[in-house]
């Protein structure tokens, strides 16, 4: 499942991978592409449309930045991880 969500939680309990991205930020945009061609299921979320999602990056963060792209996999916060990385995330979360 690719696509845009626009706040809140997800309501299924399998592991999923949310990107968060701001607009025009080129290693996201890779990162997105990259995953696509790889058929890595992932949500792409911008910042701003989802709040509590970007708090809990900021507060990740040492100096509360929104870093993009961060993906979020159970819990598990990855800046700007390779496809591998991503992959590896979600098949720990789902053993």
């Amino acid at each position: 499942m690719v696509g845009t969500r626009t706040g809140g939680t997800r309501g299924s309990g399998a592991a999923h991978a949310v990107m968060y991205y701001k607009p025009g930020c080129p290693y996201s945009t890779k990162l997105h592409l990259a995953l696509l061609l790889a058929r890595v299921p992932h949500t792409r979320v911008r910042f701003r449309d989802d709040e509590e999602g970007a708090a809990a990056v900021r507060e990740h963060h040492p100096q509360g930045y929104e870093l993009s792209p961060t993906v979020v996999v159970a819990g598990r916060h990855l800046t700007n991880p390779s496809v591998r990385e991503v992959r590896e995330a979600l098949r720990a979360a789902r053993a």
